[in-house]
């Protein structure tokens, strides 16, 4: 079974919609800094507008996550399937945090899942491409998965905002990349 391939753009247009999220909600909430605040404080339990965040992130995550379908009914190898299930698996983490804003009880844990399985997926269809020969592509990818675990790691971020737009435009390289693969 393949899946229709508008779908291919699908990653692209789950990070376009994360990114309109984003910016919306800092353009509505003036007390909001990057060098401050983590992007979760947009819709923390009890924020005026909170829904906008929230369901940004729910729409966004819902995209990636047919996108990642795609990926699984378009893989090549059994590793590639894994790396688009570990995608899969960020989506719906990703659903979640919206789901789960800050301020509930699964809310940290569904967002460090949401990054830190996102650079793994990213890492292994890295791997995936080395294997099938796409020797530029699989290199690139897997650069950016290391720039994004030694990048958290290692640079003094001023908040946790910032790093995750650091992660987020990693993800964005990631997608327009991954348009290459077919």
């Amino acid at each position: 079974m393949s899946s229709p391939r508008v779908l291919r753009y699908f990653g692209v247009l789950a990070l376009a919609v994360g990114w309109i999220t984003i910016i919306l909600a800092i353009s509505i909430n003036p007390w909001f800094s990057l060098a401050k605040n983590a992007l979760s404080d947009l819709g923390a339990v009890g924020r005026e507008n909170a829904w906008i965040f929230n369901s940004g992130l729910i729409l966004a995550g819902t995209i990636a996550a047919l996108y990642s379908i795609y990926l699984i009914t378009s893989a090549r190898s059994k590793l590639e399937i894994l790396a688009s299930t570990i995608f899969l698996m960020s989506s719906i983490h990703l659903i979640m945090i919206g789901a789960f804003p800050e301020g509930t009880y699964p809310h940290l844990f569904v967002s460090y899942w949401f990054f830190l399985s996102a650079g793994i997926a990213v890492l292994l269809f890295g791997a995936s491409m080395l294997v099938k020969s796409d020797l530029a592509l699989g290199i690139s990818l897997i650069i950016i998965s290391i720039i994004g675990f030694a990048g958290a790691a290692l640079i003094p971020w001023p908040s946790i905002g910032a790093v995750e737009v650091f992660a987020i435009i990693l993800l964005s390289i990631w997608a327009i990349l991954m348009l290459r693969r077919f």
